[in-house]
């Protein structure tokens, strides 16, 4: 392994290097799958998944992507209806809450199998300790908890 003369670097260079492999297997497990799903549309089912009654506003913060991004991305879940909008109490002007419908949650497992296999496939190798302690040190170097990702 090639170590900088810069603290991290490598970390970083192996990081990146793991997102990019990891996204690519999900974007054509996605595509293969004929669930008709973006891989960012697939991260904005979990995290309403695992946030039910979040906000527009809180898929933008956790997932660091721009709010007409996001509207777009809400709008074609709607649309396909994986994801509704119950009536929100206090009025049209406070934020409206997104669930799973029904069809949501069937296309979500369906999803996280996929999510399930590539990340077997990725610490398949690793053995149970060494799996425990790196996503220790990766909850270290992360400034968000794994739920908490969009």
């Amino acid at each position: 392994m090639h170590m900088s003369a810069e603290p991290g670097i490598e970390i970083l260079n192996l990081i990146n290097a793991i997102e990019r492999r990891t996204t690519t297997r999900m974007q054509r497990l996605l595509r293969e799958s004929g669930l008709g799903l973006a891989a960012m549309e697939a991260r904005t089912l979990r995290f309403v998944a695992r946030h039910p009654g979040c906000t527009q506003n809180d898929i933008v913060r956790a997932s660091g992507r721009d709010k007409a991004q996001i509207a777009r991305i809400i709008k074609t879940l709607r649309g396909r209806d994986l994801v509704t909008r119950p009536a929100a109490e206090g009025g049209a002007r406070r934020p409206q809450p997104l669930v799973l419908t029904a069809a949501g949650t069937a296309v979500h497992a369906r999803a996280e199998s996929l999510r399930a296999n590539t990340a077997r496939e990725l610490a398949g190798e690793l053995d149970p300790a060494e799996r425990a302690q790196l996503e220790t040190l990766l909850g270290r170097l992360s400034p968000l908890g794994p739920a908490d990702q969009a």
